[in-house]
């Protein structure tokens, strides 16, 4: 089967991402609270039913459609996997070069733009939140069966939710270094890393740490 986009798609994601760029534009000149759909609408050259059939508010045109989610083949295949834990839970959150916007440099103007605006930091991070929590149940899940094949007792079965709290953190961490890595990256002009690598050099700075 084809992997490459039909026109439709491709025409949809060019739409997407010139409305992206219009809002983040705008906001970036006018300031958050001046500029509305309509301004974003005129400036991508759309209708309000085409704004609002790619994005529901002004706030998820700025915010992009390129928002980590997790992976539900990945999740399925870690809770029952008996390999190494946190390497393996890097590969849950499906935030890859293919979700990325169209023009690599918006990711900079983006964030740019976020950070400017108290109110889109809060909405990036209710974002980031709600895979942490996602996340939270799947590491929860993985943690007990692992205590349950090792034999554990009911004390340690009760420190599970904790680990899975720990360790959700840290990949919330990690989260945050592949968005700079790839803003960094973006700036320079250089390709995306492959988020997939991201396992290997983990397990390498692991190994350091130990």
């Amino acid at each position: 089967m084809s992997t490459v986009p039909g026109p439709r798609r491709r025409a949809s994601e060019e739409t997407t991402a010139a409305i992206e760029r219009a809002a983040i534009d705008l906001v970036t000149e006018h300031g958050y609270d001046r500029v509305t759909v309509d301004m974003i609408c005129d400036a991508a050259g759309i209708s309000q039913r085409t704004f609002f059939n790619h994005f529901k508010t002004k706030d998820a045109a700025l915010l992009g459609s390129d928002a980590p989610m997790i992976d539900e083949r990945a999740a399925r295949e870690f809770i029952v996997s008996d390999g190494p834990l946190l390497a393996e839970a890097t590969r849950l959150v499906r935030f890859g070069p293919d979700r990325l916007p169209a023009d690599p440099a918006l990711i900079i103007r983006r964030l740019t733009a976020i950070s400017q605006h108290p109110m889109l930091i809060a909405r990036q991070m209710e974002r980031l939140t709600q895979v942490e929590d996602e996340l939270r149940q799947i590491l929860e899940l993985r943690l007990r069966q692992d205590a349950i094949r090792e034999g554990a007792g009911e004390d340690e079965l009760e420190a599970v939710p904790e680990q899975a709290e720990l360790v959700t953190h840290l990949l919330a961490g990690l989260m945050r270094y592949v968005g700079l890595r790839w803003a960094r990256a973006a700036e320079r002009g250089e390709p995306v890393a492959d988020p997939s690598s991201l396992a290997d050099e983990l397990a390498a700075v692991i190994r350091k740490l130990g």
